[in-house]
């Protein structure tokens, strides 16, 4: 059996060779770095733990938890405090706790009664049925108004994109929100009538779903799928060509070439738009050959159009002594 390239040892590179292998499929992973595990990073530094990406998981599936059996880390799983809950956002230069809940919303001081009852009205919006792809933003306002874009749904897009609302798409960021709307009319409705959908798959909506992490950090779970993978793992070894073979795909990377049945990409998409890939079969190049001689550089040029705004994380330490908030 022929082994399957995967390329990109991030988090979804690293979980499709784990299960792969499991199953008894021979897997090579291609990893342009020095390392593995993406963005997923954990550090110790004077007492400190510190993550340079995600610093925690969100159980909404039981597949996570699986997962976490599988790679037999569930003695070494820490759940956040359930004590703390609180998430604060900044109003009239205060932060103000925002609210978790629909009752904890129309309590709340953070929202206006103009708000308070555009979210009341929700559930008489019409869905949009055109088909026109709607930006966050708009889809926002057109159901909740401009004040809950402003104080809930913007800061929490810059925090997960870094991005601007008016720019990103909700089919394609936030897919089950768009789909509340299809299949229920509402959100409000949906979040009600969809509950019962997600008990009976296991599923757990994502303001409700338990946060965990690990002993060590995040990285506990991609160091321990790493280990796993021992020789398949190939670092500092960038893939710059696919050729596509009579029975598979010939993978050429600095360190040579090899051929494989199958191939995953699991990298970035900056990072696909420079991947040159020649396909093998006549119907896809026949169809190549009709396109404009400037659109089949690459077969998936078209994703460097996708920005990638940049990012940093600042890590602040404090001894526990110096701080007076609770921390609940």
């Amino acid at each position: 059996m022929k082994s399957v390239a995967i390329i990109g040892a991030g988090i979804t590179g690293l979980t499709a060779a784990f299960y792969l292998k499991r199953k008894g499929v021979p897997v090579t992973v291609y990893e342009a770095g020095g390392r593995a595990g993406g963005v997923i990073q954990s550090s110790r530094q004077n007492g400190f733990l510190a993550e340079s990406g995600p610093n925690t998981i969100l159980e909404t599936s039981p597949k996570i938890a699986q997962l976490i059996r599988d790679a037999g880390l569930e003695s070494r799983r820490l759940y956040t405090n359930p004590k703390a809950t609180n998430r604060y956002g900044v109003h009239d230069k205060r932060p103000v706790v925002m609210p978790e809940s629909v009752p904890g919303f129309f309590a709340s001081r953070a929202f206006s009664a103009k708000a308070k009852l555009a979210v009341l009205r929700e559930p008489f919006v019409p869905p949009r049925r055109d088909g026109k792809e709607e930006s966050i933003a708009e889809f926002v306002k057109r159901r909740l108004g401009q004040e809950f874009l402003d104080r809930a749904i913007d800061p929490m897009i810059s925090g997960i994109y870094a991005g601007d609302p008016q720019k990103i798409s909700v089919l394609h960021a936030f897919p089950k929100l768009k789909a509340l709307e299809e299949k229920y009319g509402s959100l409000i409705k949906g979040q009600i009538f969809g509950a019962r959908e997600r008990k009976r798959s296991g599923e757990i909506s994502k303001d409700r779903a338990p946060k965990f992490s690990f002993d060590d950090g995040l990285q506990v779970l991609t160091d321990a799928m790493t280990a796993e993978l021992g020789n398949s793992l190939k670092l500092n070894s960038p893939v710059a060509r696919l050729i596509q073979t009579g029975d598979g795909w010939r993978v050429s990377n600095p360190n040579g070439e090899m051929e494989h049945g199958a191939v995953i990409y699991c990298g970035t998409a900056y990072r696909l738009a420079e991947l040159q890939v020649e396909f093998g079969t006549p119907s896809i190049a026949r169809q190549e050959k009709t396109q404009p001689q400037a659109e089949h550089c690459s077969a998936f040029q078209i994703f460097s159009e996708i920005r990638h705004p940049p990012v940093a994380r600042v890590v602040l330490g404090f001894r526990r002594e110096d701080v007076a908030h609770p921390l609940d």
